[in-house]
């Protein structure tokens, strides 16, 4: 795990070096310049905004009974994506984009492997009955 967060790292800006090389070619060094400026931008409203909405979310839970982890999840993913965004470069920034989009959070909440079935051991089975308490 740590050595794949590692190559992701180090491999991600010569990734974003090549994809920001091709965009230029393809729709100008102008409009490049603007998307990459326009990120940050966006990085920053998301990193203002998103811990005002989870805190409301979070509140909103706790009024209702419920326990606030789906509020508490999805506001990480919006500050992940917000820092992703306030990197410079096409690849975060669509990674960034993955994160805001519903089904996506939803796909992190659930467990990636259900857990297994338990097996009940009938020489653990708890006792039934009625028991007595004796007092000295």
């Amino acid at each position: 795990m740590i050595r794949r967060l590692l190559r992701f790292v180090v491999f991600l800006p010569l990734i974003e070096v090549v994809v920001i090389v091709l965009v230029w070619r393809a729709i100008g060094p102008w409009w490049t310049l603007a998307l990459l400026a326009a990120g940050p931008i966006a990085g920053l409203a998301l990193l203002r905004l998103s811990p005002v909405r989870t805190f409301g979310h979070v509140r909103a839970a706790l009024s209702q009974g419920r326990l606030p982890d789906d509020a508490v999840l999805g506001g990480a993913a919006l500050g992940f994506a917000g820092l992703l965004l306030l990197f410079p470069g096409f690849l975060s920034d669509f990674l960034a984009l993955v994160l805001l989009i519903g089904p996506a959070r939803r796909a992190l909440r659930r467990p990636p492997n259900p857990p297994p079935p338990t097996v009940r051991d009938p020489d653990r089975e708890p006792l039934e009955g009625r028991f007595r308490s004796y007092r000295d």
